[in-house]
């Protein structure tokens, strides 16, 4: 979503999200790493408008501007299934969460329970809902985002083909290959194999990658509303459905009545499969 964003605000100027990482060009506000250099709050002040930036904070943490000035707010929601699974991955190849040893069942609970990082994910979504209908806010579903764009057909490819799935996979600008805290051993995005196998002359639609938390959101500073322009949503960590392949049964049955429980009266279309 990150890369996404960028090149649409930068009408699709590949070469210059070739040379800097997309956590330089777009700062993860919360995010503070000395290693690296990167620190969200340090990296964003200085930025011009129009900026993004990205967030996994609840509104409350938010500063105060998101409601008070021309922001626009993306607010991107996955179905928790495959998220649960998605930071399982997470928290076993990163050791910022401290390489999670624990078993799938144990991380299950300890996401149920919201001891996460970053907290309660039924918080985090109760949160964002509410703001769902303020005219600076666009919700956009991970499993079915299919919109019109304004931008000319050669800007949709050029955004198309460098953001794919295979593409961003193998593109050190944006794979976090970088990042020390990643196990490569252990990440389904980065390991070896996987990088190999994602090489291909034709891409085939973009991707939102979301490996690292819950949900996202950005904020755009005075730019008009964007028309998201998503193809197609594929394959590895980003396949829809996924989740059966690492749920058992009763953890799904009791799954859904944990959702049921902590969400159902908002009534959010989630989509576990397509």
């Amino acid at each position: 979503m990150q890369e996404v964003l960028w090149l649409i605000l930068h009408d699709g100027d590949i070469e210059g999200a070739r040379k800097k990482q997309v956590y330089f060009r777009s700062p993860f506000l919360e995010f503070k790493d000395e290693i690296l250099n990167e620190v969200g709050i340090e990296l964003a002040n200085p930025m011009s408008s129009p900026r993004i930036i990205k967030s996994h904070l609840q509104v409350h943490m938010m500063p105060k501007e998101i409601n008070q000035t021309d922001s626009k707010i993306i607010i991107v929601l996955r179905n928790p299934k495959d998220l649960c699974v998605s930071y399982y991955n997470f928290y076993r190849s990163s050791s910022s969460v401290g390489n999670f040893k624990g078993t799938w069942s144990e991380f299950l609970e300890m996401f149920k329970d919201g001891y996460v990082d970053h907290g309660s994910w039924v918080d985090f979504t109760r949160s964002w809902w509410g703001q769902r209908d303020n005219p600076n806010v666009k919700i956009v579903y991970y499993e079915d985002m299919k919109k019109e764009s304004d931008l000319s057909d050669e800007t949709v490819c050029k955004i198309t083909d460098h953001c794919s799935f295979d593409s961003m996979r193998s593109n050190p600008m944006t794979n976090h290959h970088d990042v020390y805290s990643i196990n490569k051993d252990i990440s389904p995005l980065l390991r070896k194999e996987a990088i190999a196998q994602s090489i291909s002359p034709k891409a085939n639609g973009i991707l939102l990658i979301d490996e690292l938390n819950t949900a996202n959101f950005y904020i755009i500073k005075e730019q008009k509303l964007l028309n998201m322009l998503v193809k197609e949503i594929t394959p590895l960590t980003g396949t829809v459905g996924d989740w059966k392949n690492t749920f058992t049964v009763t953890q799904n049955e009791d799954f859904d009545v944990y959702i049921q429980d902590k969400i159902g009266d908002l009534e959010i279309p989630f989509k576990y499969e397509i």
